[in-house]
């Protein structure tokens, strides 16, 4: 039955290209029955289904908090995956996803038609490695996949993911070597709907001065053949274990785009681990280059711990992304993160309204915070958290207040059956005097079905 399931939903895939699956790298679990396929090529599919539902009251507009009512919607996303390893060395992996043209998602109401959707690759790549080069595991890897580096505070593009060339080594099991180059824009391809540096175009809120990512609209609308328009990156970095609790690393990112003579560097050092029963999680990230004639001079620390006490885990983090008070205009202070347009710690501040540096999905830009949380087990299928953050603008104008407000984060996951879970998140933010006099306070309820497969 297992084998004759797999092999309908390979059928699925060829035929109707509907959606992609999340993929991680990882052996053939087990349990998993491969598609039927030549020689010794093991193929298997996975997916995802996911159905969530929204609750919104209030708003950040123009930079200031108001009263704009409350609005409902739901939305699906659906993924579809294939895997192949042709061999212990050799392995390509397809990813399918189904969204709207600017998402990962499409929102319910269609009225007896096909949903607005578009189909598109989430990932699409091909991976050599062994020992053969160099005596030591070594590897290749080519094509569109997500990215990230160190605790994500400055670059995390593991929601759509880039265009990339990985080699990498293990000159020991403790040490890890990477060296990239992204093509993240360029070759004659239009500007993302969602700019670099994580900021949506429009959704009410007014564009920065100096946009996050550094990159003008329409600065990418280059051809294929000019080199000097396109969005560059390269990447070197090194992981190593101290033991096998205790991992610490760094990582250096240049960006290059020189038809705008803008060039942006990042040098990282970054540690987590756990140390008698204590974990933690840390990373500073100082910024180099220019854009045009101002020259980048932001950074931004994290420092996050964690103590478990069964069934219960304590939570605590500090972090800080420097901001600019606009004063000097030869320096860009305003530490500029490259992340995806997810929730990257709030539910309200920083993913569904505007921030500090004035948009949606800015990261640490010009945010302090200072968080509390708790998770707790309250039995093998469900789990519960809390969390709970101030929150600062770090720099603002003369007589611009740097109090953003507190927000409180809550979050039930429910195992129902096997790869099925329901989730409840519900977050409040209070705005404070940075965003004007009138405070709204900003409701966020949020529920979703997933099914993995």
């Amino acid at each position: 039955m297992k084998k004759l399931l797999a092999i309908l939903l390979g059928a699925l895939f060829v035929f109707s290209f509907a959606a992609s699956a999340f993929a991680i790298h990882a052996e053939i679990p087990s349990e998993t029955q491969a598609v039927i396929a030549k020689g010794a090529t093991q193929i298997t599919i996975d997916g995802e289904l996911r159905t969530r539902g929204w609750y919104e009251k209030n708003d950040i507009v123009s930079g200031k908090s108001v009263g704009t009512g409350s609005r409902a919607w739901y939305d699906e996303r659906i993924r579809l995956s294939v895997d192949a390893k042709v061999s212990p060395n050799v392995q390509g992996y397809v990813q399918l996803e189904s969204g709207s043209a600017r998402s990962d998602v499409y929102t319910w109401g269609n009225f007896n038609s096909h949903p607005a959707t578009s189909i598109n690759y989430l990932q699409a790549w091909i991976l050599y490695k062994g020992t053969g080069l160099f005596g030591f595991n070594s590897g290749l890897k080519i094509g569109h996949m997500p990215l990230a580096l160190g605790e994500r505070q400055f670059f995390d593009h593991t929601r759509f993911g880039d265009d990339a060339i990985v080699f990498f080594m293990d000159p020991t099991k403790e040490m890890h070597i990477g060296l990239l180059t992204v093509k993240f824009a360029g070759d004659g391809n239009p500007t993302p709907a969602i700019p670099l540096g994580g900021i949506p175009a429009g959704d009410g809120n007014p564009t920065p001065a100096i946009p996050l990512g550094g990159i003008p609209a329409g600065a990418l609308d280059g051809s294929k053949s000019k080199n000097t328009d396109d969005l560059d990156g390269y990447v070197g970095l090194m992981t190593y274990k101290l033991d096998a609790k205790n991992t610490i690393g760094i990582n250096y990112t240049y960006l290059n785009l020189s038809a705008e003579r803008f060039s942006h560097q990042d040098l990282g050092l970054h540690a987590s681990g756990n140390i008698s029963g204590l974990g933690y999680k840390s990373e500073l990230d100082i910024q180099f280059g220019k854009f045009g004639d101002a020259k980048f001079r932001g950074w931004a620390f994290l420092l996050g711990l964690d103590y478990k006490m069964d069934p219960a885990t304590l939570r605590a983090s500090f972090a800080y992304g420097s901001g600019d008070d606009g004063k000097d205009a030869s320096k860009i202070k305003t530490f500029v993160p490259y992340v995806s347009d997810v929730q990257n710690y709030t539910l309200v501040y920083e993913y569904q309204a505007a921030t500090t540096a004035g948009a949606k999905g800015t990261g640490l830009a010009n945010t302090t915070y200072y968080n509390l949380g708790l998770d707790y087990k309250v039995s093998p299928e469900i789990k519960a958290s809390v969390d709970g953050y101030i929150i600062r603008a770090s720099k603002t104008a003369d007589g611009v207040s740097k109090d953003a407000g507190w927000e409180l984060d809550g979050k039930v996951a429910y195992a129902v059956a096997k790869n099925l879970t329901y989730q409840v998140d519900a977050g409040y933010f209070k705005t404070g005097k940075f965003y004007g006099e009138e405070k709204k306070g900003i409701t966020v309820l949020r529920h979703m079905l997933t099914l993995s497969f």
